[in-house]
């Protein structure tokens, strides 16, 4: 228990560490305390464990600190996103080749800038080069490119996973000038070139996609499946069958033993097992659930068959957890070790209770045999599967956001078939490595059982409703585990205790519903209150990244949202912050034109609001694939589509209307910035100018058409680009406050120093959505204040 203990605390310790700012003797101090405290206490029972734990804390915080790098001009990363830069490295792993790139781990030796001598640095990049020739692990190269950052994505963090494995910049095809080759541990040559054997003799004697995907089941590489069938494994709920798992380490594992003790003494045959153990380790890749596997399979071997004594599975489990976070801190993040993690342990918890449970009640209908029978299927099938996903359906559905409805029917019937993949499978690459003619033989017996697992898998995938997008964000998760943790201690309570909880639960239930039913309507009340109109304007600038997306809320509540951003997800958040939750209407949407970083957030606006109105600047199907789809979503949503006229006033509430500026009936084919609907809000005395990513010429129309354009407010055009918001124009407007909505960090470089130039001269302020976040504008009409949205 000690290790459980030490383990619980070592991984909240690394936890801690990551939103915690805290430096390395700060974490050392508190480990030492722990330590210390525990041996002065080593008498006292119960203060002993806390302050063992209380050191395990302080000590996994330290490793985490000190494993984050430095990032300092001696790292290349230092050198991301500056200028083209020569690279002097070695290939430290097998490539990862692709169908159109391959993708080379590279540690970094030298770097130089042009017409500069080269610099020591350290670090690793991941380069990604044309698809041939493929550069082989243990090349020296000489790379020249660019140092990217890698991206953050809507759903998904390439950089924190990259860095996560120690890399925190990309070469995106660059010139790559192999200078050495052979390089490298002779271990890693000798087992990637078996590797490669290996797979060639499968695709020799399988044809795809069988043979792909016994390489992925064999060999940890499932790059040759293809994108359709990876996506009905997914579907079904079946990835866990290509996934390396404590399965292909227990199987390996008694093949070695049984081998080995036919010609060597027991402690022999152990090391032979766990010298295979880490070979196949190393040839599928070394993922992260592929070590804790190795690592529990190895404490096996030493606890049962070396030393003869009885292998506990929870110290066993916590400590690979321990070994691998202390090598590596970050892989507590590691989503495969998360799920690996998760489905040993429930294995551990569930996999008995469940078995005993099933044959419990079948006993009360079925005899003996049958229920052996029956439980002979369910106990592998279904009831292992279950104890498994109880654990692991909460991380899969935060991490993928799908659910499979069919998943429990797919492993009933596909898993069986998995032992004769691994075994016939196996057997057919090791004799056809020796001589193809056998192996071809095993080869047929495998494909029978891969082709029936492959159309099994796709039978089931093209089931309706197979699987669902669920959303669940990190909180529910949390509440999901508080919620299988109570049950699972409710489960494990004594029969007349649980009788106890639930009489106590009896006799308080209609206390308890009348409670929980004022409770739940005074919080729907005074939320819906707080929410009515409030009787003055609200303009938010929301806070979408690169791109654009204005709220507008009117004394009474109505709603215009002009353009949706780039990221739907974002925009959905946005506006469920500001959009009462009663209310599922949204009065106008004004996409100001079809550049995807002003109408790529539209679609879901659609499919979750009622949305009266569009008004667009009037180009129709054909400009873009994703203005298409916003077409036909407000097609299918019953909503009216109007091109904006130049000149026309749109009445939007008491007191409220908005005049459109910009676009006149001749569109720019050349140039759709120039086309975007611009408007003029006017509320009583108050005026807001917004233009899209209107540029020189569209503004240079407004200045021609007589029509007002001064305003106390202005958002400038195109994210504040250069080409926006000329001298002439603003000079016209005359706003006091000038909102950019930008990314942080983007790479067009927006604002644009000289249109910031510009709104000093008019004395402007310029508030800028990149470094304040979502802007909020107030007025009654007469006064107007404004407040920024807390990042």
């Amino acid at each position: 228990m000690l290790i459980i203990y030490l383990g619980i605390g070592w991984l909240a310790g690394i936890w801690l560490a990551s939103i915690l700012d805290w430096s390395v003797s700060s974490w050392l101090a508190m480990g030492i305390v722990g330590l210390v405290g525990s041996f002065l206490a080593r008498n006292q029972t119960g203060l002993r464990l806390p302050l063992v734990c209380l050191a395990a804390v302080g000590f996994g915080g330290m490793r985490y600190v000190t494993a984050v790098p430095t990032i300092n001009s001696s790292h290349v990363a230092f050198y991301n996103d500056t200028e083209e830069v020569i690279l002097t490295g070695l290939v430290i792993d097998e490539p990862d080749v692709r169908d159109r790139s391959v993708n080379l781990r590279v540690r970094v030796e030298e770097m130089s800038l042009p017409d500069a001598p080269g610099q020591t640095v350290a670090g690793e990049i991941l380069v990604r080069t044309f698809r041939f020739p493929v550069i082989a692990y243990g090349s020296r190269v000489r790379i020249q490119g660019l140092l990217e950052t890698p991206p953050e994505f809507e759903d998904f963090s390439y950089k924190d996973y990259l860095a996560r494995q120690g890399i925190h910049s990309l070469m995106n095809l660059p010139q790559v000038t192999v200078l050495e080759e052979g390089q490298g541990h002779p271990l890693y040559h000798a087992v990637f070139a078996i590797k490669s054997r290996a797979q060639a003799t499968i695709n020799q004697l399988i044809p795809d996609p069988e043979a792909a995907l016994l390489i992925g089941i064999l060999l940890g590489n499932d790059n040759g499946i293809s994108p359709d069938l990876a996506e009905d494994f997914r579907a079904t709920g079946m990835t866990h069958v290509i996934a390396i798992s404590g399965f292909n380490i227990a199987l390996l594992i008694g093949l070695l033993v049984a081998l080995g003790e036919k010609v060597l003494p027991r402690r022999g045959a152990v090391v032979v097992a766990m010298l295979g153990v880490a070979i196949y380790t190393v040839l599928v890749g070394a993922e992260a659930s592929v070590v804790r596997a190795a690592i529990m399979g190895t404490i096996f071997l030493v606890a049962s068959r070396w030393l003869g004594r009885p292998n506990y599975a929870f110290a066993s489990l916590m400590l690979a957890a321990l070994l691998m976070t202390l090598f590596n801190p970050h892989t507590l993040w590691d989503v495969g070790f998360q799920l690996s993690f998760a489905a040993t342990l429930g294995l551990m918890l569930y996999a008995d209770p469940l078995i005993q449970w099933t044959r419990r009640r079948l006993s009360n209908w079925l005899q003996k045999p049958a229920v052996d029978r029956t439980m002979g299927f369910l106990s592998e099938a279904v009831l292992i599967t279950i104890a498994a996903q109880i654990l692991t359906l909460p991380l899969m559905i935060l991490y993928f956001r799908q659910l499979s409805l069919i998943s429990l029917l797919a492993n009933a019937l596909i898993l069986p078939a998995q032992p004769g993949v691994m075994i016939w499978g196996g057997l057919a690459t090791l004799t056809g490595m020796v001589s193809p003619l056998i192996g071809q033989l095993f080869a047929w017996v495998a494909w029978l059982f891969l082709a029936y697992t492959i159309w099994l898998v796709r039978l089931f995938a093209a089931v309706p409703w197979a699987s669902v997008s669920v959303n669940m964000p990190a909180t529910a998760v949390l509440l999901l585990y508080g919620l299988i943790a109570l049950l699972t201690w409710y489960a494990k309570q004594t029969p007349d205790y649980r009788l106890k909880i639930r009489a106590h639960l009896q006799n308080n239930l209609s206390q308890r519903a009348a409670l929980g039913f004022s409770a739940f309507a005074a919080l729907l009340t005074i939320s819906w209150s707080t929410s009515q109109p409030d009787g003055q304007l609200h303009v938010f600038f929301l806070d979408v990244g690169q791109g654009d997306a204005t709220l507008i809320v009117t004394p009474n509540g109505r709603q215009i949202l002009i353009d949706g951003g780039y990221y739907p997800s974002i925009l959905n958040d946005q506006l469920g912050q500001h959009i009462p939750f009663w209310d599922r209407e949204i009065d106008m949407l004004i996409a100001t034109h079809p550049d995807a970083d002003h109408v790529s957030g539209l679609v879901g606006v659609f499919d979750r609001y009622k949305v009266n109105y569009l008004i667009t600047d009037g180009e129709g199907l054909g400009e873009s694939p994703i203005y298409d789809e916003v077409l036909l979503a407000a097609e299918r949503g019953g909503t009216a589509v109007h091109p904006a006229q130049v000149g026309e006033i749109i009445h939007i509430d008491e007191g409220v209307r908005l005049q459109v500026l910009h676009p006149g009936t001749r569109l720019n084919e050349e140039n759709r910035n120039e086309n975007s609907v611009s408007v003029r809000l006017i509320y009583n005395n108050f005026t807001f100018l917004l233009t899209g990513d209107a540029e020189e010429q569209a503004e240079q129309e407004m200045l021609t058409t007589g029509l007002p354009l001064t305003a106390v407010g202005f958002k400038a055009g195109h994210h504040g680009s250069r080409s926006s918001s000329t001298m002439p124009f603003l000079e016209a407007v005359h706003p006091q406050i000038i909102v950019v909505s930008s990314g942080a960090g983007n790479s067009f470089g927006h604002p644009h120093p000289e249109m910031l130039a510009r709104a000093e001269a008019i004395s402007a302020a310029v508030l800028r959505t990149d470094e304040l976040g979502t802007i909020e504008v107030i007025t009654d009409g007469q006064v107007m204040w404004w407040q920024a949205w807390e990042r």
